[in-house]
């Protein structure tokens, strides 16, 4: 929870270190700096571990209904790791899949790209419900 662990979640994995604000990391750390949200965070950390059990669940989801399903993820993350996004492939037929050369935050470096994934994920994919 310290301030270069934060600006290291920011920075590390990205092409080009000065299109990434500073405010960034130092917004975050503001907010992670308060009172008591250090063992809020750790306890959503430990927790982090059950999702695991419903991996299984999911990926059966995945397989049997086949929801149209946008996948952008930063190659370089190291929290959330390139193999996490080719495991939606195994399950999941009606995919778009985007793997971006940044890091973990993506939307810092290639917010405008992601953008445009998720608008013409919507118009192509996507069916308005009639009413």
């Amino acid at each position: 929870m310290q301030l270069e662990a934060t600006k290291w979640q920011y920075t590390n994995g990205v092409r080009n270190l000065e299109a990434i604000s500073p405010d960034t990391w130092n917004m975050d750390q503001l907010f992670l700096d308060r009172p008591g949200n250090q063992d809020i965070q750790l306890a959503l950390f430990y927790n982090y571990q059950s999702n695991l059990l419903l991996y299984t669940q999911c990926q059966a989801y995945f397989r049997q209904y086949q929801p149209p399903t946008l996948v952008v993820w930063g190659k370089n993350d190291q929290g959330f790791i390139e193999q996490g996004a080719y495991a939606y492939k195994r399950d999941l037929q009606n995919l778009e899949f985007h793997l971006l050369n940044t890091g973990h935050f993506a939307l810092e470096e290639d917010g405008d790209a992601i953008a445009n994934y998720i608008r013409q994920f919507l118009t192509s994919r996507l069916q308005p419900i009639s009413a």
